[in-house]
């Protein structure tokens, strides 16, 4: 059993922040879906995403597309990077192909990255 002798607290040690203070290296970061961040609304990308949105219908283009974390395009490699090695596995398994043709990439890669 473990007892507090004037030391910081366990909550104390755990943030780094005291019991009337809020430690500044926490924070949240709000999630922008792929179609909404500035960088994508560039050409040839934004005219892309949006024919893969039509190709995929909305509702997996959401789920699999508009939650990655990031897109790599250049006009000849296309890299997608998902949070989950499930999404990978079906993005590669189900639109990877469509993916291709959209883009007009050779073999775009998919990334998971937890």
């Amino acid at each position: 059993m473990y007892i507090n002798k004037g030391g910081p607290t366990m909550d104390q040690f755990m943030n780094g922040a005291g019991p009337n203070e809020v430690s500044k290296s926490v924070y949240e970061v709000t999630f922008t879906p792929v179609l909404e961040r500035p960088e994508y609304q560039g050409e040839p990308i934004h005219s892309k995403l949006l024919a893969l949105q039509e190709a995929m219908g909305e509702e997996d283009f959401n789920e699999y597309i508009n939650s990655l974390l990031r897109i790599t395009y250049n006009g000849r490699q296309l890299w997608l990077i998902t949070k989950s090695e499930r999404k990978r596995t079906l993005i590669e398994g189900k639109y990877l192909k469509t993916i291709a043709e959209i883009f007009e990439v050779a073999a775009p890669r998919v990334f998971s990255q937890p």
